[in-house]
């Protein structure tokens, strides 16, 4: 038994129907692009750093030297990200967004088809702006800050499923 406030349960169960409303943007990225939608955020963010290394790109993104990696070699066969090298230390890699990432990044068409925008603008002005705030505020706190510094998670089969929990 879950011992989440009723407001709690409430803003979870609207957050996760409201992640539900991307996922036909998720598709139409996928076969489009073959980039999942989070992903767009690596492509924005090279896209502001200009040319970066994996290392700068991972750290503005949070990420280990691995995963930041994988994140590349993922951009690069999808043909978003191509490896450079740096004319000032050959030994250095280089990445760069592709024309084909300039156009994902600005392919206003998918996220229109989606639905989304619709939705969205179906809000007042206040309300728009509200929900925006809201959400970065979400996506700004961290989500371990109240754990206990080496407390491991719950065995898997010890934990409810999320869906389970929200829809009570």
């Amino acid at each position: 038994m879950s011992d989440w406030s009723p407001e709690t349960r409430l803003a979870l169960r609207a957050y996760v129907r409201a992640v539900a409303l991307a996922d036909p943007l998720q598709r139409d990225l996928a076969r489009t692009y073959s980039v999942a939608l989070g992903d767009l955020h690596a492509l924005r963010l090279l896209r502001d750093l200009g040319e970066a290394t994996i290392s700068r790109l991972g750290a503005g993104l949070e990420l280990k030297p691995s995963s930041a990696t994988n994140l590349v070699d993922r951009l690069e066969a999808a043909g978003l990200v191509k490896r450079g090298t740096d004319p000032a230390d050959r030994r250095v890699t280089t990445l760069a967004l592709t024309p084909r990432a300039h156009e994902a990044l600005g392919d206003r068409a998918l996220v229109e088809s989606s639905g989304l925008v619709r939705r969205v603008e179906r809000l007042a002005p206040g309300e728009r702006l509200l929900l925006a705030s809201l959400l970065e505020r979400l996506l700004e706190s961290e989500p371990d800050e109240d754990a206990a510094p080496n407390e491991a998670p719950a065995p898997r089969s010890a934990r409810r499923p999320l869906t389970a929990e929200v829809a009570r």
